[in-house]
């Protein structure tokens, strides 16, 4: 049997074990700090998402809200028993209008015309007098909803808002009223808590002190 020369066989060395750790250790380095930038774009990503999903949110809540708040004082043929605008805070309305065209607004059988929107803490909420009925606008996720009461401008300043809640006496020169609804996002990362979100509308009283 021919032997190899040692010179062959010295040139044939493998990783000693110390090389071999060092290498993994590298490896498991890069690899954490990959894994790193990808969990935080991910948690952005999705940050942005239920961001987007709360707006959407709050805005459809708000245009409900808005859309009927602008009906107070509807025509009605005789003024509407009590005002349009009954009770007003910085956390709730209560109004009527003429829903049903009959001429009137406000009596007892009139269905759906006197109309109260409310913030209980956690949900905004839709309450009528006749029927008696309550229905819940939001998903428990409502963080604060606030009414903020104008008169109409009569100048190139803009008029002051109403102190909270609104003087009895005051309720019939209300003309504008900025709505404000926080909402918190309903889906969110274990890992990632989305802030919550405010947004507000503006309902300009049409037929208000008419």
């Amino acid at each position: 049997m021919t032997k190899l020369p040692s010179l062959a066989l010295k040139n044939q060395r493998g990783f000693t074990l110390t090389e071999l750790l060092v290498s993994m250790g590298l490896s498991l380095f890069v690899l954490a700090g990959v894994g790193s930038v990808f969990r935080a774009q991910t948690h952005t990503v999705k940050g942005q998402e239920s961001k987007m999903e709360a707006n959407e949110y709050a805005l459809t809540v708000l245009d409900m809200v808005v859309r009927e708040v602008r009906n107070a004082g509807y025509f009605p043929s005789t003024p509407c028993p009590g005002g349009s605008i009954t009770a007003a805070s910085v956390s709730s309305i209560t109004f009527q209008y003429d829903k049903n065209s009959s001429g009137t607004c406000g009596l007892v059988t009139d269905v759906d015309e006197q109309i109260t929107f409310n913030f209980d803490g956690t949900n905004v909420t839709r309450t009528t007098t006749n029927p008696a009925t309550t229905s819940t606008l939001t998903d428990d996720n409502a963080t604060a909803l606030a009414f903020t009461y104008y008169p109409q401008q009569t100048s190139a300043t803009a008029p002051t808002a109403y102190s909270s809640p609104v003087a009895s006496s005051s309720l019939a020169l209300v003309q504008k009223i900025t709505i404000s609804l926080t909402v918190a996002p309903k889906s969110t990362d274990s890992n990632f808590t989305g802030s919550p979100v405010t947004m507000s509308l503006t309902a300009d009283l049409r037929n208000h002190g008419f």
